[in-house]
């Protein structure tokens, strides 16, 4: 069997993975599972082809795969794969995958592609669902405002989704976890970059302050919040730009035009730039690129405040 796992949701793969080691015979399980970094293909494909020690099946994972690297030789080397033994289960794993490539397509006429993608931060109601249906499949009761307190609290961390969970249900001993519980042992300390932006959006000072203190707090590179906060501020003006045209255009035009992958999260973006000019998104936006140049030519991370508190200024003004 081969199995291709992609996605940004590395936990998930990792579960997928160690539920594969399961269907390994237990006594063999050290002999039989292998790991390897796309770069050793050769090795691990002379793994994969030969027969389990002792009994069972063999596990052999390919990780880190972007598949590109593979090039022309990758595919010669992966002409084996219809002579596996029926005992070998090979698994590539990846971030992404360009079916396009002639690799990946060979790839696919023998193997099952699975995607693990994280739910995006902002879709708080699929956040919900996801940790209502983790807490079913522990078999936990809870509180509907209980899980809504943790999809805040957790967000679109699946990992974590599962250890709190876990916590909650030791501490509740059988009983319903309520969102008083939830608080107790799951403390909101989640900020992440969407919370900076949408505080910065909303002109509220106070709150993109504290965002920005935990955030440099974890130790998050300040390079890396300025690129995400450009990427939503440059989505915002795209659609609101896209809306003040005056042409009448369907929710999918104005995605594809705004390189949204999901259409349906255009109803949120509407929502979020209802009250906001596109004036102020665009000086707004100018304002995060001037702070991009200065933090790589000379300035500390200390300049991102006066920079947001001017951000909150433009966009309070609305």
């Amino acid at each position: 069997m081969i199995s291709i796992l992609i996605g940004n949701d590395t936990y998930a793969i990792e579960r997928e993975v160690e539920n594969f080691k399961t269907q390994t015979h237990p006594l063999w399980r050290d002999f039989n599972i292998h790991r390897f970094d796309a770069s050793s293909l050769d090795a691990a494909l002379s793994a994969a082809a030969s027969v389990p020690f002792g009994g069972g099946s063999k596990l052999i994972v390919v990780e880190n795969c972007d598949f590109k690297q593979f090039g022309e030789t990758g595919l010669e080397l992966l002409q084996i794969l219809p002579q596996l033994p029926a005992t070998t289960h090979l698994v590539f794993t990846a971030a992404v995958v360009d079916k396009r490539l002639k690799v990946v397509k060979y790839l696919l006429q023998f193997g099952k592609l699975k995607e693990f993608t994280l739910i995006p931060p902002w879709r708080t109601d699929l956040i919900e669902s996801a940790i209502a249906a983790t807490a079913k499949q522990m078999n936990l009761s809870i509180a509907r405002d209980a899980v809504s307190y943790l999809a805040v609290a957790i967000g679109n961390d699946s990992a974590r989704r599962v250890s709190e969970l876990e916590k909650l249900a030791i501490y509740a001993a059988g009983d319903r976890i309520t969102k008083e519980a939830a608080k107790i042992l799951v403390p909101a300390t989640t900020a992440n970059c969407f919370q900076l932006a949408e505080a910065l959006l909303k002109g509220q000072a106070v709150a993109a302050i504290k965002v920005l203190d935990e955030l440099l707090s974890r130790a998050e590179f300040p390079l890396a919040i300025i690129a995400t906060l450009q990427t939503q501020f440059k989505t915002w003006l795209w659609v609101k730009a896209t809306l003040n045209s005056g042409q009448q255009r369907s929710d999918s035009e104005i995605a594809s035009m705004c390189g949204i992958s999901n259409p349906k999260r255009l109803y949120f973006l509407k929502q979020e730039i209802k009250e906001v000019s596109a004036n102020s998104l665009s000086r707004s936006l100018s304002i995060l690129f001037d702070l991009e140049i200065a933090l790589k030519t000379r300035d500390k991370p200390d300049s991102m405040l006066p920079a947001f508190l001017r951000i909150t200024q433009l966009t309070h003004l609305n």
